[in-house]
């Protein structure tokens, strides 16, 4: 049994479509069609039902796929074995990141991963969305705030608070909110369909819904949209550090904690963390944001934003392809 056969039908298991495959592996649909089809005939059974309009995996496909994910799991770890004792670290690694986090933080520290890591490839797409690593094919996500998500691996890079502010002429025109509850009176521009925002203050929680006029999928828009004065942003404080520092948003609700352990995460499989390429980006990563642990609020993120003025500087030759969506 072909071991790459086993990779397309994992990936078709995935994805769902067999065109999305094709792209991603540098295959036609067609070829992606032949290769199941002949995977179906050694084992004399339909790992999918097909129609023109849709992909769907049957009893016996899913069957299939639970020892089909193990041996491919097992064939990367014995790779990687050889791979950790004779050769750098090399192949493909694909990343997603929050987009203003990515463009700010993320891009200047890959940047210099892949001048120092030259046998890795990379692959960086920007987007506010939350990714699904095995559906989406990505290799490692980057996220901010508090994690949801228990069925990935998370490696903590970084401290990052989300905080509550809104630009000075705003906050003049229409009032500097003194507790949660007030913010149902006051323009908030939303992310996404997070309408409701959640504060902590000596072990009690409040939820407050909150409207706007402006609503977007994308964080910097709405950055954008708080220095402009059209309402309140909930913002992670990596983000919005440059406004902050500037005086062009200032944070209101301050005794009140808008997430909790809130930070800057690498989310990964457990079946991929034993890779070399994956164990050197994220040793990386975390030595790259390791300055901003040794303090505290804005000021203690200052050092992040000077590494990556000066990182992105330096790298503009640096091997990597980067997306936005």
């Amino acid at each position: 049994m072909d071991i790459q056969d086993m990779r397309i039908f994992a990936r078709v298991a995935a994805v769902q479509n067999l065109s999305a495959v094709g792209t991603e592996l540098g295959l036609t649909p067609g070829t992606i069609s032949k290769r199941i089809q002949s995977l179906e005939d050694e084992l004399s059974a339909r790992l999918f039902d097909r129609t023109t309009r849709s992909i769907r995996i049957t009893e016996e496909g899913a069957a299939f796929l639970a020892h089909v994910e193990r041996i491919l799991s097992e064939i990367e770890a014995a790779r990687a074995s050889v791979d950790d004792k004779v050769s750098k670290p090399k192949g493909k690694l694909k990343i997603a990141a929050p987009a203003c986090l990515g463009r700010r933080y993320v891009a200047p520290a890959l940047c210099e991963f892949v001048r120092t890591f030259p046998e890795i490839d990379v692959q960086v797409d920007l987007h506010d969305r939350q990714v699904n690593l095995q559906e989406d094919g990505y290799d490692v996500a980057i996220r901010t705030g508090a994690l949801t998500d228990s069925s990935q691996i998370a490696k903590r890079l970084a401290p990052d608070r989300h905080v509550i502010a809104a630009a000075p002429g705003y906050l003049a025109r229409a009032g500097r909110p003194a507790a949660p509850a007030d913010l149902a009176q006051h323009q908030c521009l939303v992310l996404g369909e997070t309408r409701q925002w959640s504060f902590t203050r000596d072990g009690t929680e409040t939820t407050v819904r909150v409207n706007g006029a402006l609503r977007s999928n994308n964080g910097e828009l709405l950055c954008r949209a708080a220095v402009d004065g059209l309402g309140l942003i909930r913002v992670s404080e990596l983000e919005a550090l440059c406004e902050l520092r500037s005086g062009g948003l200032v944070q209101v609700l301050a005794d009140y904690e808008v997430a909790s352990n809130a930070a800057v995460w690498a989310l990964y499989s457990s079946a991929k963390h034993v890779l070399p390429r994956m164990r050197a980006l994220l040793d990386f990563l975390a030595e790259w944001f390791r300055d901003a642990k040794g303090g505290t609020g804005i000021a203690g993120v200052g050092s992040l934003a000077m590494m990556a003025e000066g990182a992105t500087n330096g790298a503009a030759r640096a091997k990597m392809q980067l997306g936005a969506g």
